[in-house]
């Protein structure tokens, strides 16, 4: 059943899709995919469901858009973790270091929101991870890249690198 709409809400001033967002995001992360649902995000935000249909078209469209900004925080998140590794006397050093750092932040990230993780590439319109425009992927990307311009990676191996490093890394933060 749901309840009244209540002051104090999530939604004021006009900004009901990214505060349906923030709710949303913050639902999937305490209760998981399955709890996600335009009655329960707008009776979260303090709206009707109808008012939510003016910003999403469907709870499809909703869930994307939920799956997308977990990829982005995601990324920040690895981001953050790689611009924080200190620089050492070794440029090889200092590129497996950032390059240990986002893998790092990615399986500590899946392990601090286990819900948010499981999400964050469930809609991506079918496309390869080597298509996506993400920040992770883009990271993961130019570490490779850094790697063998440093002389770590054989450069044939630049351009398979990426996936067999975010497989490897994918398959151990879902399994931790």
């Amino acid at each position: 059943m749901l309840t009244p709409l209540r002051k104090g809400s999530e939604y004021h001033h006009g900004d009901l899709g990214h505060a349906a967002l923030r709710v949303a995001r913050s639902l999937v992360d305490r209760e998981g995919w399955n709890a996600l649902g335009i009655r329960r995000v707008a009776e979260l935000a303090g709206v009707t469901p109808a008012a939510l249909y003016r910003h999403f078209e469907n709870l499809e469209q909703l869930r994307g858009e939920v799956s997308l900004q977990v990829r982005i925080e995601l990324g920040e998140f690895m981001k953050l973790r790689r611009d924080r590794v200190k620089r050492s006397r070794s440029k090889v050093m200092d590129a497996i270091l950032r390059f240990e750092a986002l893998g790092e932040a990615y399986v500590d990230f899946a392990r601090k929101h286990p819900r948010l993780f499981e999400v964050a590439f469930l809609h991506c319109d079918e496309k390869p991870v080597s298509e996506f425009s993400d920040l992770s992927w883009e990271l993961l990307q130019e570490s490779i890249k850094e790697l063998a311009e440093v002389g770590h990676l054989d450069r044939k191996m630049k351009a398979a690198a990426p996936m067999f490093a975010w497989s490897s890394v994918h398959g151990l933060a879902v399994l931790v």
